[in-house]
């Protein structure tokens, strides 16, 4: 009996298997080979090469499912199991063909100038918004949410300080790292170096409370601006509705003012509350001080608290509120041995920008973290002869720096690394305790070189 043309056809169908299987590898030629290796390919032929490797490897898949659904209807169980076994044999020396040639060609990934991804870049980038805790920090947080919209708060502590104990209240101003600093010009609120209170964020930051003292003497003019208003007294409200609202000079019974400037939103309730959170903030600073009215007390207020409990070092770093291109940095630390801790910020090139050295607090308690401000704790003889040398935009001793490299409003990145160093090495041993990276900016001023 003559076998049916259709039979003989599904029979040698393993030779169509192996022109697909030739077509993929024909068209595969193009792809692994760079095309200036090859000048008789065309860039057309190499777009076409993926549409030949389709049709072919479908055109293949067709035909196996034809020819083994044809078999297995005729009950010819053994011969579509022979075309599968025949399709799977064509295709796995198609593919050991393919995986020589790509050996071969050595081709890199396709599309690889879209898809590549840089790995360099393993850390995390932080912002320069950690809060301090040293008595230089120059951002206070407050919460105005339990305080009045209507009258002005009472000031206790600073009222008693400048009615009785005026000359320590000014010799404290003179020297705590908070408030000796500040701009002594009426818009002291767009210079580095105030203090800055910021109430929490709820949908976005309402605004702050801009502060810094100030001392009027009698038959001198009142900073130009503010209008002075006594505690417990009503709110100063603007001509209209389109002005921002009054500037405050805050009179404490004395020669002393205290100066407070809203940037924010122009809502009264929300202004006059942040306004009287920093009132309550700062007053309550002073406590302290009123109630043991001391040189002594006012030294301590001025170091702060300089260790805490802890095992695991700590750097913090922050801008300031509206104080662009200006640093505070807070260490804590615990060497356990007599050392020099040196703070150096590089940038994505390890080019050194700043460095600060300064001797190590430590103890043999492994629990115990010690404060270090940075530049706070340079000793006076670094002080003098490095940061004055290297920025002299700022006053000696101000706890604030600024970094060399670009211009302000342009940010980039930096490495922030806590190094210590032995007693005795000088310099030659070095332990890496902390490193971060930050995105910051450079100060308006700062020198290029």
């Amino acid at each position: 009996m003559k076998e049916p043309l259709l039979s003989r056809i599904f029979r040698l169908s393993w030779v169509w298997h192996i022109l697909c299987a030739l077509a993929v590898l024909l068209a595969c030629v193009p792809i692994l080979w760079p095309l200036q290796e090859l000048p008789w390919l065309s860039a057309e032929h190499a777009a076409l090469a993926g549409r030949v490797v389709a049709t072919a490897l479908g055109g293949s898949v067709m035909v196996l499912i034809a020819s083994c659904t044809y078999f297995l209807l005729h009950m010819r169980n053994m011969r579509a199991f022979f075309q599968l076994g025949g399709w799977c044999a064509v295709w796995a020396v198609g593919v050991f063909v393919f995986i020589r040639m790509a050996i071969e060609a050595d081709a890199p990934a396709p599309y690889e100038n879209s898809t590549e991804i840089d790995t360099r870049q393993t850390y995390t980038i932080h912002q320069p918004n950690e809060n301090l805790t040293g008595p230089s920090a120059l951002v206070i947080p407050i919460s105005p949410e339990s305080h009045r919209a209507d009258v002005l708060e009472q000031t206790p502590n600073l009222q008693l300080l400048e009615t009785q104990h005026e000359e320590l209240l000014a010799g404290y101003l003179e020297q705590a790292p908070r408030w000796a600093f500040a701009d002594k010009s009426d818009t002291f609120y767009t210079k580095p170096g105030h203090v800055v209170l910021v109430p929490p964020a709820t949908g976005g930051i309402p605004g702050t409370v801009h502060a810094t003292f100030r001392t009027v003497a009698e038959g001198e003019p009142m900073p130009s601006g503010f209008q002075p208003v006594k505690p417990g007294e009503p709110f100063p409200e603007p001509a209209n509705d389109k002005e921002e609202l009054p500037d405050i000079a805050l009179e404490l019974s004395g020669k002393h003012y205290l100066l407070l400037a809203w940037r924010g939103t122009k809502h009264r309730e929300t202004a006059h509350k942040a306004i009287n959170a920093a009132i309550a903030a700062i007053d309550s600073r002073m406590q302290k001080l009123a109630e043991t009215p001391t040189e002594e007390t006012a030294a301590r207020m001025c170091r702060g608290k300089i260790k805490r409990l802890g095992n695991t070092p700590e750097l913090h770093l922050i801008e300031p509120n509206n104080q662009y291109g200006i640093y505070q940095a807070e260490v804590y630390a615990n060497p356990g041995r007599p050392g020099t801790l040196l703070l150096a910020i590089r940038d994505t090139e390890g080019n050194l920008l700043r460095l600060f050295s300064f001797p190590a607090r430590y103890s043999t308690n492994p629990a115990e973290l010690f404060r270090h401000d940075i530049p706070g704790a340079v000793s006076d003889w670094m002080r003098e002869n490095s940061t004055i040398s290297s920025v002299g935009n700022f006053p000696l001793g101000a706890p604030f720096f600024a970094i060399k490299c670009g211009d302000s409003h342009q940010y980039f990145e930096v490495s922030v690394e806590l190094q210590f160093s032995p007693s005795g090495t000088n310099g030659a041993v070095t332990e890496t305790l902390i490193k971060r990276h930050y995105k910051v900016q450079a100060y308006e001023n700062t020198p290029s070189e």
